[in-house]
């Protein structure tokens, strides 16, 4: 087996795959059954890295590839020794994943080995795509492009053909000679098995390093492009406030523009955006929380280049946008660099976040113009690969307010087991509703060593207290922080196929010299069969504090998760538990400490898909054993999938808030809930032409206040136009 090993690394190592022109139409039936794929090359060396790391393939896998003047095709069989078990659910686009039978096409277009575009497709033939960024090693599912794949089941497995335009891919002009690609294949079984065409690890630090060669590509077309996608929607709404009862209807019109005037750039507009949300944002704990929560981007206008404004501390966050009027962004890729700029018109309406040291706090975010710009450029040196980068911020308030920041960051690694990062950031703020005026830095810096068995990583931060980032998400200014983790991995041929063993911890100090966290906590970390991931913290060595000179806390907890695939009626299944002491940050107070998470995928009928999410969070007072403070949330969504392009999605949420007012010596809210619920029908003809028609309504209740009823009705229908 050994020999085996060591002879099919050396063959990846020497081996590229060649595409071929198609001499004929291909038709998309997933079948590979046109002359031209059984003349072209193959690449069938496909390796195992889950569970066993470095093995040869199980079952055979076989890619090929075709190009015309307008499209690169891929073609992928998947060889099966018992077809029955193949996994092919409904699921919604983007929720392909491991826990399900799956191709994955990644392609590097610029040949710079920091980014690539991911194109996915399960045996029912549900799509996902987005972006893989090197840098930080994360898949993004936001961005959507315009692409197709066909499965088709066999006697002996499944096939898959891909269409991909090049309009969709971000070559630069002229295309490189060789791009580069990698094909992953899952397969969930007793174990998830995945295997890939290139001698990648369990948990690699970089992909796209040892990503195989496409050669072959000649002539290609030099892309470009105009899509102009129109909406029209009609909102009719009714809120009632106690006993005032308010209507209104609305009919809005606006469009997107997606423009490519050149391979390399990719010009967005948008105008009158219509972001009303179709899904509701998911709930969460807060009553026990100092610093301001963040929810996740949905919004389409925001979503292309957004793996470019990913750093090591993060300085943009588009949900701070609240309601823009207009907006327009330039993206630019190349082998060369990276670059995006953009600039919104936001009417305002949310908050302005005031980090502190301690809490932060937030004043009412009137009309401004949001701005941003990043740039990112490759480079080699000394037999590694990095990056260096830099940002501009700017956000300018018609109160005549103002926030500015400008960062430069870099990371470099000099082989696939080690990575070095560092970022310096700098603001200026000028607040006239505040009439306050200020200059802060932010510095960050860290080591990253794994090479599969050994784990280790070391980070340092140290952000002023007069630090602000009002395109950001930054909570939290006047600290500095270090932290460790290290652990050793063992693989098994056993229910536990991967055990981690290790410790994590850090200190972080306010910039006056006082502790606010120190802990070291012991973790054992371990992956299973059915996809399943088990870890147990004992978190004894914990200690906080919470208000400037506040009590200096020793808050121990005992924390454990599982999760996994069991069974298709029982999709997925997650489960934390986390018990032991935790401060009241209202009273700076200990307290006794029980919190509970639950997520299930259940599976009713094939065409069904309920999920469940409920979080619990209690504390107990640690002496006299009363409550002091209560805090569920329950989220359903439930969707039915009719058809291929018609969906009806079901979204039910609860949230409750209880204190006991004996707890406390000031005034507290005894009990707040709010309950929502959301029935949409879909209807999606493609990439940017859908209809939608939904109902929300809410209802929100709290001790002492009027009740507040919203009900609204919606319609809308876009259009996407090539020109």
């Amino acid at each position: 087996m050994a020999v085996a090993v060591v002879a099919l690394l050396a063959a990846h190592s020497a081996l590229a795959l060649q595409a071929i022109p198609a001499t004929d139409k291909i038709k998309l039936d997933g079948k590979l059954d046109e002359a031209d794929w059984q003349r072209a090359p193959v690449s069938a060396n496909f390796i195992e890295n889950m569970p066993r790391e470095k093995q040869p393939a199980r079952d055979r896998t076989e890619v090929r590839m075709l190009y015309d003047h307008d499209a690169l095709y891929v073609g992928i069989r998947a060889y099966d020794p018992d077809p029955s078990h193949i996994y092919a659910p409904f699921v919604r686009r983007d929720k392909v994943f491991g826990n399900q039978d799956n191709l994955i096409v990644w392609i590097d277009p610029t040949g710079a080995r920091k980014f690539a575009q991911f194109f996915r497709v399960n045996p029912r033939g549900v799509l996902a795509d987005g972006i893989w960024n090197e840098d930080n090693t994360e898949e993004d599912f936001s961005p959507d492009f315009d692409f197709e794949a066909v499965p088709a089941r066999l006697a002996d497995g499944w096939s898959a053909e891909f269409r991909i335009p090049w309009a969709s891919l971000r070559l630069p002009h002229p295309a490189p000679e060789k791009l580069t690609f990698i094909v992953f294949r899952n397969q969930p079984r007793d174990t998830r098995i995945r295997t890939t065409n290139v001698p990648l690890g369990r948990d690699p630090s970089c992909f796209l390093c040892v990503a195989e060669e496409l050669t072959g590509l000649a002539s290609l077309p030099k892309a470009s492009g105009l899509t102009v996608t129109p909406y029209a929607a009609v909102n009719s709404s009714q809120s009632k406030v106690g006993d005032t009862t308010t209507r209104e209807t609305k009919f809005s019109a606006g469009a997107d523009i997606k423009w490519r005037p050149s391979p390399e750039w990719v010009i967005d507009a948008t105008l009158r955006p219509d972001f009303s949300q179709l899904e509701l944002d998911t709930p969460q704990l807060k009553g026990n929380t100092r610093f301001a929560l963040s929810v996740q981007e949905k919004r389409p206008f925001f979503l292309e280049g957004s793996d470019l404004y990913s750093q090591p501390f993060g300085l943009i966050y588009t949900r701070s946008i609240t309601d823009p009027l207009w907006g327009a962004r330039a993206t630019y890729r190349s082998e060369s660099a990276d670059a995006a700029v953009l600039t919104v018109k936001d009417r305002g309406g949310g908050f302005v976040i005031l980090p502190g040291t301690y809490f932060s706090d937030a004043r009412e975010q009137g009309a401004s113009q949001a701005t941003l710009a990043r740039v990112r450029v490759p480079y080699s040196a000394g037999g590694g690969t990095g990056s260096v980068g830099a940002l501009f911020s700017d956000r300018t308030y018609e109160d005549g307010s103002s926030n500015r920041t400008a960062a430069v960051d870099g990371q470099y690694k000099p082989n696939d087991d080690s990575r070095l990062r560092a970022q310096f950031s700098a603001s200026q703020t000028d607040d006239r509703v505040l009439g306050s005026k200020g200059n802060g830095h932010a510095a960050f810096v860290d080591a990253l060593y794994d090479n599969g068995v050994y784990h280790g990583w070391l980070g340092l931060s140290k952000v002023s207290p007069k630090f602000r980032s009002d395109n950001s998400i930054t909570t939290q200014n006047g600290y500095e922080w270090a932290k460790f983790e290290a652990w050793r991995c063992s693989k098994h041929e056993a229910f536990f196929n991967n055990v981690c063993a290790g410790a994590f911890g850090g200190e972080t100090r306010a910039s006056s010299g006082a502790a606010l966290s120190r802990w070291i906590t012991p973790q054992l970390y371990m992956n299973g069969a059915r996809n399943s991931e088990w870890s147990l913290q004992p978190r004894w060595f914990n200690y906080s504090r919470v208000t400037e000179g506040g009590q200096w806390h020793h808050v121990p907890t005992l924390y454990a998760r599982a999760e996994g695939n069991p069974g298709q009626r029982l999709h997925y299944a997650f489960v934390e538990v986390e018990a032991g002491r935790s401060v009241d940050v209202a009273t700076d107070t200990l307290a006794r400490l029980l919190y509970t998470g639950l997520n299930f995928n259940t599976r009713p009928h094939e065409r069904v898909e309920l999920e469940w999410k409920a979080s619990d969070f209690r504390l107990n007072d640690l002496d006299r054993g009363s409550w002091r403070l209560h805090e569920r949330v329950l989220q359903l969504v439930g969707v039915g999938y009719i058809t291929a392009q018609d969906t009806l999605r079901l979204i039910a949420q609860h949230t409750l808030s209880k204190r006991n007012p004996a707890m406390y010596s000031f005034t507290v809210t005894p009990r707040s809930q709010t309950q929502a619920i959301s029935l949409v029908y879909s209807h999606k003809r493609g990439l940017g032409r859908e209809f939608n028609l939904g109902v929300t309504q809410s209802n929100q209740r709290a001790t002492g206040s009027a009740s507040h009823i919203a009900t609204e009705v919606f319609a809308k229908l876009s259009w996407a136009v090539n020109l």
